[in-house]
């Protein structure tokens, strides 16, 4: 699936973040996410809600074009920093809830099963989000999240708060989830991260903002086995130190 952004402007009290801006998004070729980087305050966090439809537009258009998908609308599913469990709901009850009108309550629970497997915590179903660990309510929102059946998947720094090898470990999870998802149809997942290094380890295509109203700086198509995205390794850590400079230059 692609989203096409033509002339969208969209800014908080009078300071523009986004003016005309224009980008055709998709994870490029290997199926994997598209990950957007960013400064602090460049707006990277506000593409994603205006792209999932959870902010509109002040100008312009946002168009998506693929399986599921009509025009300037499409279901769209969201995985944030924080799991936004319901805390009186059981961890199947969290994900098979939004899954019931698409579903129906049976079918619904058996979805949920499923997913919630996918990401080895089917021991935990009857669990409530108090009894989990934060990586392990974290597996819970991604399953969730990949349970609804969108064409689109928005992520907003949904691993910032873990440490490396548990980060690691979500993350291959994640891209694992997109791969058996994406066999089935077209989904395209965009992620929101601070950390070059998550972004060379996930992405198919990697996008820097700029300063707000700069537009993109960086756009890059990652061509890289799974070993040379690994953390510590030289052609990472080269597209890294790239990656930075552009960072950098674009929060002076």
């Amino acid at each position: 699936m692609k989203i096409s952004v033509r002339d969208l402007s969209f800014g908080y009290y009078a300071v523009p973040l986004f003016d005309r801006f224009s980008v055709d998004l998709d994870g490029g070729d290997s199926g994997r996410p598209l990950v957007i980087l960013g400064p602090s305050g460049c707006g990277k966090t506000t593409l994603l809600k205006l792209l999932g439809g959870l902010l509109k537009p002040q100008s312009g258009q946002i168009l998506f074009s693929g399986e599921g998908t009509t025009g300037q609308t499409a279901k769209t599913a969201f995985m944030f920093q924080e799991s936004r469990l319901l805390p009186w709901l059981t961890v199947l009850q969290n994900i098979a809830l939004p899954l019931e009108k698409e579903f129906g309550k049976e079918e619904a629970q058996a979805r949920a099963r499923h997913f919630l497997s996918l990401v080895f915590l089917e021991e935990k179903a009857l669990a409530y989000p108090a009894e989990l660990s934060g990586g392990q309510a974290q597996r819970v929102s991604m399953a969730r999240a990949f349970a609804w059946p969108s064409p689109a998947l928005f992520m907003d720094e949904p691993f910032q708060s873990l440490d490396i090898p548990l980060r690691i470990s979500l993350m291959d999870i994640c891209l694992s989830l997109n791969e058996r998802e994406n066999y089935k149809k077209d989904r395209l997942l965009v992620a929101v991260t601070h950390d070059p290094r998550e972004a060379i380890y996930m992405g198919g295509r990697i996008i820097i903002l700029g300063a707000p109203g700069q537009g993109i700086v960086f756009d890059r198509t990652v061509d890289l086995s799974g070993e040379d995205r690994a953390y510590g390794s030289a052609p990472a850590a080269a597209l890294e130190r790239e990656m930075l400079a552009h960072l950098v230059s674009a929060a002076r």
